[in-house]
């Protein structure tokens, strides 16, 4: 009899069938979650199916369309428009012929690997076992990426999630941001974009552009950076090699010792702390430009959010704000519901005649009023106005004021390390893969304090932690204004619920950059469009951060 073991591979195999044929109920969709639970060669498998068209990548937020199985984090189907369905019946039509095309190969190697049990007297599942194991190795690496900063790939084949292996060979290309991979020895390497590089082996990095920086703590020694010019071998360091595109390379140690190589020779220079060497394109090996320690050496990836966790509707979009992680001085901070600060929203001037969005299902009179903000991502004001230079003098609250909106916290948000306010953005899939870009003025009688514009997001379109946001309405400006200044819409054109999907990007602010000095503390922000563009910002929620104690 076939063990649990067999069934649930079986079963497995049976529910990749019914995804990729779109036929996936959310019953199973959940049973197909618990079969990939701690089960590496499923989830290998499994992402293999739902990347197979690396140029899903290049239509960004709607590579999103396919039916999305979030091993840490369990959602169900999304309900999407038409030419979004059309797209994922498209990809679904490559899964099905992933499916179709790898299974019977699968079969096939079980059915070698029986006949090789009973040649050699063997249980067949042990060496079955054995078949999908190295299948697995000869795929993956043991190096997994385990951060990133605003990162984004191209030309990959394969999914670069949190935790994920890396593919042995696969040129991978970096084109935004930075990653930090670790290797199975405790080597830590961070690639700062552009960078392209290669996993070739557990303890080898090829590097054939960008620039790299590793640390490789005892015990990792021989571990090993090659570049076109030149072999970087560990001897228990930290160090930094930047790659040029015509390939030379400049090594620096910043603490211990590494070991150089052209490749031209046997030649080996062994470099100390804060010493550098240069390979050229002629292969010979001369000293370096020892500056680079400091400019090029990156110890960790920046302060920033990390993600974000929902309460989600019945179609796994997220619906209400639960949780944060956050990196604040290096130290990564988990902030649920009941840690977040809260503003309220005393002044809003539209740069839209659509103002504001609401609940789909919320009642028919319902909309957005002037008072505290709350953590629901379908309610809030959007689209407020704004200018395209940074404004110059007062603030002006009021119906004739300035364009905008104003948020007073209900506590003094203080300056810690890193980032002190999460700002998201309901992003159209419509609209642009970057965000959109916003002036933010913070509210202090600090005289040095200065604002800032956003133009880049923690979390993206580029990002997989990007959530699509729970069905809403929008609403639609009238000329009319309640008692406190609440802008009021007109209430016939707001029961339609809005059938283009919004992504929910994010923000990590970090009052530092409001020239705002450590301890220091903020009332309160005012925000504004940058008006880069015809789109506007939608901050649908905005959290202060308690200080880090």
């Amino acid at each position: 009899m076939p063990d649990e073991n067999q069934k649930n591979d079986e079963e497995f195999q049976q529910l990749l069938y019914r995804l990729a044929d779109g036929t996936l109920d959310k019953s199973e969709a959940e049973l197909l979650e618990s079969l990939l639970i701690d089960q590496p060669e499923r989830q290998a498998l499994y992402l293999e199916y739902m990347w197979l068209d690396s140029s899903l990548i290049e239509l960004g937020g709607l590579s999103n369309s396919a039916p999305e199985l979030n091993i840490g984090r369990p959602r169900g189907k999304y309900s999407l428009p038409f030419s979004v369905l059309v797209l994922t019946a498209c990809t679904m039509a490559c899964l099905l012929a992933a499916v179709i095309f790898v299974l019977p190969v699968l079969d096939q190697r079980k059915q070698i690997a029986e006949r090789e049990a009973a040649e050699n007297n063997q249980p067949s599942e042990t060496i079955a076992s054995t078949t999908v194991t190295n299948i697995q190795k000869e795929l993956f690496s043991a190096a997994r990426f385990i951060a990133g900063h605003r990162t984004v790939f191209r030309g990959s084949n394969s999914p670069m999630l949190i935790g994920s292996r890396l593919r042995f060979s696969e040129h991978y290309m970096l084109q935004a941001g930075m990653i930090k991979i670790r290797f199975p020895s405790g080597a830590e390497v961070i690639l700062s974009a552009p960078a392209q590089f290669q996993v070739v082996k557990n303890d080898e990095l090829i590097v054939n552009l960008g620039n790299c920086s590793v640390y490789a703590p005892e015990g990792a020694e021989g571990f090993e950076v090659t570049t076109p010019t030149s072999e970087v071998v560990d001897l228990g360091t930290r160090f930094s090699v930047v790659v040029a595109e015509d390939g030379a390379s400049n090594v620096t140690v910043v603490e211990g010792e590494a070991e150089v190589t052209p490749l031209s020779n046997f030649h080996k220079r062994t470099l100390f702390k804060g010493d550098s060497a240069y390979v050229g394109t002629d292969l010979e090996l001369i000293d370096g430009n020892n500056h680079s320690q400091v400019d090029t050496y990156v110890a960790s990836i920046p302060d920033r959010l990390i993600s974000y966790e929902s309460i989600q509707d019945d179609l796994g979009q997220a619906k209400e704000l639960s949780s944060l992680s956050v990196q604040r001085g290096g130290v990564s901070r988990t902030y649920h519901r009941d840690d977040f600060i809260l503003p309220s929203v005393n002044h809003y001037r539209p740069g839209s005649a659509v103002f504001g969005v609401v609940p789909a299902h919320s009642p028919p009179d319902e909309y957005n009023r002037f008072g505290p903000m709350n953590l629901l991502f379908a309610s809030g004001f959007i689209n407020p106005g704004g200018q395209t230079d940074l404004h110059e003098g007062d603030l002006v609250l009021g119906n004739d004021g300035t364009p905008g909106m104003n948020l007073v916290f209900d506590q003094i948000i203080i300056n810690s390390p890193g980032p002190d306010i999460i700002i998201f953005d309901a992003q159209s899939i419509a609209h642009s893969l970057e965000g959109d870009v916003f002036h933010l003025y913070p509210r202090t009688n600090y005289p040095g304090a200065q604002p800032i514009t956003i133009k880049k997001y923690d979390i993206d379109g580029y990002s997989a932690d990007a959530q699509f946001m729970t069905g809403c309405r929008l609403l639609h400006l009238s000329p009319k204004y309640a008692d406190d200044g609440t802008p009021l819409p007109k209430f016939g054109r707001s029961q339609i619920v809005n059938k283009v999907p919004s992504r929910l990007f994010a923000i990590g602010v970090d009052l530092d950059d409001m020239n705002i000095p450590p301890g220091g503390a903020i009332t309160g922000l005012f925000l504004q469009d940058a008006k880069d563009d015809k789109d506007h910002v939608d901050p649908v929620v905005i959290v202060g951060l308690p200080p880090v104690k």
